[in-house]
């Protein structure tokens, strides 16, 4: 299925957006999420402790967890809500970066790990130590490329990872 610019799925209990309107429509509990950015132009920008780093144009997929308090609504109401003082890596990104959907599963298990070898599947292009500073993973932000392989990978997400997907409007 692709997804043309004024089209938006309704899944169980969420619409991600790059603008949420409103707590009661994103998820209450803890879990695991993909969240898909689109970068307009190249960029080099400072990244916490980890350095300056190089995006191109594109899109991309950053695997997260929210498993403490507010869970998967706080989260990705953080990172859909505008200006935000830069805690994580994804932070300074967001800076420069449109969300333009996510994917998650709502439960309390740690699947943050596992997700992200299954998108470095789909694409070998990560960004070094980027979201992994407190596991072993290499990466948690991974360059996908164009609009059409990130729908395809967010429809094979909904099959293997058993994810709900969400698309936001171009």
């Amino acid at each position: 299925m692709v997804f043309t610019g004024t089209h938006r799925r309704l899944m169980a209990w969420a619409i991600v957006e790059h603008r949420m309107t409103s707590r009661k429509q994103k998820p209450a509990s803890g879990g695991t999420y993909i969240l898909l950015l689109e970068l307009s132009s190249l960029i080099t920008i400072e990244i916490g402790r980890i350095g300056e780093r190089t995006f191109e144009a594109g899109c991309y997929a950053y695997v997260g967890s929210a498993l403490g308090p507010g869970g998967l609504a706080a989260r990705l109401h953080r990172y859909t809500s505008g200006p935000r003082n830069n805690h994580w890596h994804i932070d300074y990104l967001l800076e420069h970066a449109r969300v333009i959907g996510a994917l998650f599963r709502a439960d309390d298990d740690r699947r943050e790990c596992n997700w992200a070898r299954w998108v470095g599947e789909w694409t070998p292009r990560r960004i070094p130590r980027f979201g992994s500073s407190d596991c072993r993973c290499e990466s948690h932000l991974f360059f996908v490329g164009n609009r059409k392989k990130t729908e395809e990978m967010a429809q094979a997400a909904g099959c293997e990872l058993k994810a709900t997907i969400t698309i936001g409007g171009r």
